[in-house]
């Protein structure tokens, strides 16, 4: 890292650049009538590895978005013609993206409205660029985990649905299920035979190998990995979700 000093941002006139070496692809909208501050601003989060576009209203900052993917705002209070809170409704009313307050009204009442109009984080005018830093980082890392939870439990949803639609008989829809709900965890034969098939396990039944066998095959006819059911020699049977498979 290499740093120039640069304990406050948000003083007009009294700005040094700071330089620090990171990455990200994530793009944020700078929305503040101080045009310096906003070259400042794009300087420190592209030396960051953030893209980066500033504009000096609320009316471009809603324009800007309705054509470009942006995955946080830096929002200032104090807009010419629309405000940065009616600004922050809007945002919220039409997009799904974060936004970080800046401003210099720092007072307890402004940062509730600030909260209340829809802001994730706000932090008051001057600031320290290590903070804003660490904020902007924070927010895109709950952001980029949430959309992971999003994109998994679509996929968990689209799985269930085609185990549901498998035509399985009636014993192999148990030991399936049974299977399921002990996800990732090894149940061993005589379990699965007492449990689920209602008889004790014998040295030469093969009758649980040959409903495992044919789950497989309907999975497989599905469009889905037989490895979902993994064999454990010596062990037993476990199922395993799509990033366990081998």
């Amino acid at each position: 890292m290499i740093s120039i000093a640069l304990p406050l941002l948000g003083v007009k006139m009294r700005i040094v650049c700071i330089f620090i070496v990171g990455c990200s692809m994530s793009r944020i909208l700078v929305v503040d009538d101080d045009v310096s501050l906003c070259e400042l601003l794009e300087v420190v989060l592209k030396e960051e590895g953030y893209q980066v576009s500033s504009v000096h209203c609320g009316e471009s900052a809603l324009s800007y978005m309705e054509k470009t993917s942006v995955d946080l705002v830096l929002l200032d209070v104090m807009l010419p013609n629309l405000s940065g809170m009616q600004v922050a409704r809007r945002i919220c009313q039409r997009f799904a993206t974060p936004i970080l307050m800046l401003t210099a009204l720092n007072d307890e009442q402004s940062m509730l409205e600030g909260y209340q109009a829809g802001a994730d984080q706000y932090i008051g005018k001057p600031f320290n660029v290590a903070e804003l830093l660490m904020r902007i980082k924070a927010i895109l890392r709950r952001v980029g985990l949430e959309r992971q939870r999003q994109v998994i439990y679509k996929t968990v949803e689209s799985i269930t649905d085609k185990l549901s639609s498998l035509p399985l008989t009636g014993t192999e829809a148990d030991l399936l299920s049974y299977l399921v709900q002990h996800q990732g965890i090894v149940i061993s034969k005589a379990e699965l035979q007492t449990e689920v098939l209602k008889k004790e396990l014998s040295p030469f039944d093969r009758n649980l190998d040959m409903h495992v066998s044919n789950i497989r095959r309907k999975l497989v006819e599905a469009g889905l990995s037989k490895q979902h059911i993994k064999t454990f020699r010596g062990k037993g049977y476990s199922y395993l979700d799509t990033s366990s498979r081998e």
